[in-house]
């Protein structure tokens, strides 16, 4: 550079500091300059955050996946026959065979079982179920609605057209039939049926469904279809909020294989509703409006998504001004020292770490978003198995970010390059 003129001279001095300042590491600059390292405390600070935030989602989404899970088993014990707790367990080889009717009896029995308990689900479970009725808001929580205003059971059947069999020749007209009843039954009809399951049978052909044995071979499936509603309530849950939901109920009666065995599964499908049968009181703090829970939660989001924001916008920018000092860097050097600098040497401009960390906000920006968006608006469990990727594996990459800075460290330097070699032979 003394060959150089004292214009490119002075500007290479300068260039040399900028580039000598540019990679020295935050506890070397804190040495030269006293500049306080901002982007690691702002990591220390998402670290606590985001795990509290990790803590409080990992609660609130454990209490609905035990929600989900109990409904599926009350429905399968208050409307399927003799269920026990065996076919609860997940065991294998399971303790029983699959549930199932193998005779016209059966069939009636477990039918006449499944109307009795629809009709008597508010009086007989230790639980908040209601008909799927929407209600005046300022009526009673606990007030009956009338026998004649209970929905009706849907009932879809799946068949073929018709069979014919005569000795040794058969006709079959495999034609497929779907027909849809809906099930509105009488007082005095459900009455009967409570005393005896044989008169399901003639109850059900006066509405057009039929199970005779010429039928076993006709039918393929039956569905019985109904929609309840509950209050959700967790005291020892973080968020303590009731939320209220609507059931829908599935009974599957499936002879497809048409062997004599009927199998039988119950399914549900769990949907958040802003309209309930009355009303929900809540807990607020005096003065605020909300409840404790919902501001701890909802403050440790917006805190979240503040600190994720300014991280994300200080490695943007460092990520930026590397770039433009690349380039000033390579201008110099191709056209002053005649020597352009190699493409390896340009990517040491890259600090792959502030990529990860933007990498890391950008997803705890996405996650914090959703879960907003599940505790003021609609509960949906696509959005939470979402939410809980994006929180996750940005909670991940929080943690691995914060190891580059243990490198700066004499006691740790060696083991962090270690890992550095490792995870290099991982990912490529």
């Amino acid at each position: 550079m003394e060959d150089l003129p004292e214009h490119d001279r002075e500007t290479g001095e300068r260039l040399r500091r900028h580039l000598q300042f540019f990679f020295m590491n935050p506890m070397e600059k804190w040495k030269v300059r006293r500049q306080l390292p901002y982007k690691l405390l702002l990591q220390v600070l998402k670290i606590v955050f985001v795990t509290m935030q990790l803590i409080l989602f990992a609660e609130m989404r454990m209490s609905h996946v035990d929600f989900l899970e109990d409904t599926t088993t009350v429905m399968r014990h208050r409307f399927l026959k003799e269920w026990n707790d065996d076919r609860d367990a997940l065991q294998y080889p399971p303790a029983e065979g699959r549930y199932s009717v193998y005779d016209d009896q059966g069939l009636s029995e477990h039918l006449g079982f499944l109307i009795n308990s629809y009709y008597a689900i508010r009086n007989d479970s230790f639980a908040s179920f209601s008909y799927d009725v929407v209600k005046h808001p300022a009526e009673n929580l606990g007030a009956q609605i009338s026998f004649e205003s209970i929905p009706p059971i849907e009932v879809l059947i799946d068949r073929i057209s018709n069979v014919t069999v005569n000795n040794n020749t058969y006709d079959f007209d495999i034609r497929e039939v779907k027909d849809t009843k809906r099930l509105n039954l009488t007082a005095q009809e459900v009455f009967q049926i409570g005393q005896s399951d044989d008169t399901v049978r003639d109850i059900l052909a006066t509405r057009g469904i039929t199970f005779l044995p010429e039928d076993a071979l006709k039918i393929s499936t039956v569905q019985f279809k109904f929609r309840l509603r509950t209050i959700h309530y967790s005291p020892t849950a973080g968020d303590q909020k009731p939320e209220c939901y609507k059931i829908a109920v599935s009974i599957k009666f499936d002879n497809s294989r048409h062997t004599g065995q009927v199998h039988v599964t119950l399914s549900t499908v769990v949907s958040y509703v802003n309209v309930c049968n009355g009303r929900i009181i809540k807990g607020k703090l005096p003065g605020v409006g909300w409840s404790f829970d919902t501001l701890l939660i909802g403050g440790t989001d917006i805190f979240v998504l503040i600190l994720c924001i300014l991280s994300l916008i200080l490695c943007c920018r460092a990520l930026i001004k590397a770039w433009l000092l690349q380039n000033k860097t390579s201008d110099y050097f191709e056209n002053v020292l005649r020597n352009p600098i190699t493409v390896t040497d340009q990517l040491d401009f890259l600090n792959l770490w502030y990529v990860m960390i933007v990498v890391n906000d950008a997803l705890i920006i996405l996650g914090t978003i959703a879960k907003i968006s599940i505790e003021f608006q609609d509960f949906d469990n696509s959005l939470f198995t979402l939410t809980s990727i994006f929180l996750g594996m940005g909670a991940l990459l929080v943690y691995v970010g914060v190891l580059r800075y243990f490198g700066f460290f004499s006691q740790y330097n060696v083991r962090i390059q270690n890992l550095n070699f490792l995870f290099f032979f991982i990912f490529i």
